[in-house]
């Protein structure tokens, strides 16, 4: 979604502080954002959008660009919460929380799973051999339509850079797909991607 010939007026009140442009930029790119902050493996990926909501409204002031440039701003604030993420559960320690029982029981239940559980959970495993930078950069590229340029200013990367992150992902994704296409599974490689 776009706010086009809207953005300048939304952009301006947003600024100023009107709740209603900040509700109509978080409904524009909030989706986006949670699916980018969620593919490069933030440990709370809704926690990381608030957190990019509070930079954006913080700074969003001192902005000065088109839609397009406020788009990418926002996905560098996200990569900046999603590393900020990574280093955070780094350092606090996983300690099991409740029943340490009933946690074990829930965790070696078997129940009959239906074939959308069981697709999602192939595509997880394959979407799995991907790097995070990999998987940040074909969120971009194919799912969000950002130019190689683009995600390069997103990322922090050289357009060359974003080209083989790119070229390596989906080689990775091409040889995982492969055999599960030869045992006749539903999963065929269709992953299209522009060329720049």
């Amino acid at each position: 979604m776009s706010l086009g010939d809207r953005f300048p007026e939304v952009l301006a009140a947003a600024a100023e502080g009107a709740d209603w442009a900040w509700a109509a930029l978080y409904r524009d790119i909030a989706p986006v954002l949670l699916r980018f902050l969620t593919n490069m493996g933030a440990a709370e990926p809704e926690d990381a959008l608030a957190e990019c909501f509070v930079q954006l409204v913080r700074n969003v002031p001192r902005f000065v660009g088109d839609e397009a440039a406020f788009r990418a701003w926002a996905f560098q604030v996200a990569r900046h919460r999603a590393y900020d993420s990574w280093r955070a559960a780094g350092r606090r320690p996983q300690a099991a929380t409740g029943n340490v029982q009933a946690l074990h029981e829930r965790a070696f239940q078997h129940e009959a799973a239906d074939a959308k559980a069981i697709e999602a959970a192939a595509v997880e495993e394959i979407l799995g051999r991907l790097t995070r930078d990999q998987r940040a950069v074909l969120t971009l590229r194919v799912l969000d339509r950002f130019s190689v340029e683009e995600t390069a200013q997103i990322l922090g990367r050289s357009p060359g850079a974003i080209r083989v992150l790119q070229h390596r992902a989906v080689k990775v994704l091409r040889n995982a797909l492969q055999p599960q296409a030869r045992q006749g599974n539903s999963l065929q490689p269709g992953l299209a991607v522009e060329k720049e």
